[in-house]
């Protein structure tokens, strides 16, 4: 049953064509013309009925795999979950959740296109690679908890460096994509590292995006799942500062833009651009199975019988005007 798409449910098919089968078998066992005449009608009339009935069933074939247009975007998302980013002084709350909903936002904008994902504290982890599954990233990203401040041993800009340049990779190898990078932080370092990876090497790789900065000159004070956070040294709130200077580096690096997201920034023209550069390409996806119709196949032996029916029908009741014709003659 799989491959049908039957006009009207099956049962209903079923009982129709079998009161017209019934009906047949009555006239032809009634019939007073010869039983040849007779049985050719009968079996031209079955043919009749059991097309119609396949027809009606509409016989569909399956094919695995279809050509799908698909944006030629890869957008990966760089993000930081580092314990700074849940400080209270991002646009609209913490600057974590500030961060998710930007990436919720330009994914939706940007549906279609492929969507990667990583995060980095202590180190850096792919939760997605490249996919157009956006319920998987969405969900990954709720996922999320806050850092235990317990597990923690600072926070450097270039701990997700070898993910990105790999996912940048594979990007690269792809024909016809553009990949985009946002790079979501407050840039906030807290354990230096001696030889920091230069993110200008991944340059070439990169075909547009952003490295978007959260938190305030002012900073803010962080708080985790025991509550308020404190510095470990001078035993006061830990406040958290962004810092703009490392984030611009990283842009620079990259080659993209910087953009401070405040309360009142908006990323839409930096979208539009993204949308404006982008294109499609065709690609076979094995995981669709298509349906199409095949009943068509059946309708020129349908018409066919049909006329030869109606051409019968035509000639007898001509013989039948005939015969009548000459009766009328020899009355007179």
């Amino acid at each position: 049953m799989r491959n049908l798409n039957p006009i009207i449910p099956i049962p209903a098919l079923i009982t129709a064509f079998a009161i017209a089968v019934l009906l047949m078998l009555f006239v032809w066992i009634r019939s007073r013309e010869s039983r040849l005449k007779s049985t050719f009608g009968f079996f031209r009339r079955l043919a009749i009925a059991a097309l119609a009935f396949v027809i009606a069933l509409r016989p569909m074939r399956e094919e695995h795999g279809a050509e799908v247009q698909l944006s030629n975007l890869d957008v990966l998302f760089v993000l930081d979950t580092t314990l700074s980013m849940w400080a209270d002084d991002g646009p609209g709350g913490t600057r974590f959740k500030a961060a998710t909903k930007d990436i919720e936002e330009i994914m939706d904008e940007l549906s279609g296109a492929n969507f990667g994902l990583i995060t980095f504290q202590n180190k850096a982890v792919v939760l997605a690679p490249f996919t157009q599954d956006e319920e998987t990233v969405l969900g990954l990203l709720k996922t999320i908890q806050t850092p235990n401040r317990y597990y923690l041993n600072g926070s450097r800009m270039d701990t997700p460096y070898y993910d990105l340049e790999n996912l940048l990779i594979s990007s690269d190898r792809k024909e016809n994509r553009q990949t985009i990078v946002f790079f979501f932080s407050d840039g906030e370092v807290t354990h230096p590292s001696d030889t920091p990876f230069d993110y200008e090497v991944l340059s070439e790789l990169v075909d547009g995006g952003a490295v978007i900065g959260y938190g305030t000159e002012e900073g803010g004070t962080i708080r985790d799942e025991y509550g308020v956070v404190y510095n470990t040294q001078t035993y006061e709130e830990a406040i958290s500062y962004i810092d703009e200077d490392n984030l611009q580096d990283i842009a620079d690096g990259l080659g993209i833009d910087y953009i401070h997201r405040r309360r009142n920034t908006i990323l839409t023209p930096l979208i539009t651009e993204i949308k404006a550069s982008s294109g499609t390409v065709t690609e076979r996806r094995y995981g669709y199975i298509t349906y199409y119709d095949t009943y068509y196949k059946y309708v020129p032996y349908l018409a066919t019988l049909l006329a030869l029916e109606l051409f019968i029908r035509i000639r007898e009741n001509a013989k039948v005007r005939e015969k009548h014709g000459k009766k009328s003659e020899k009355k007179q």
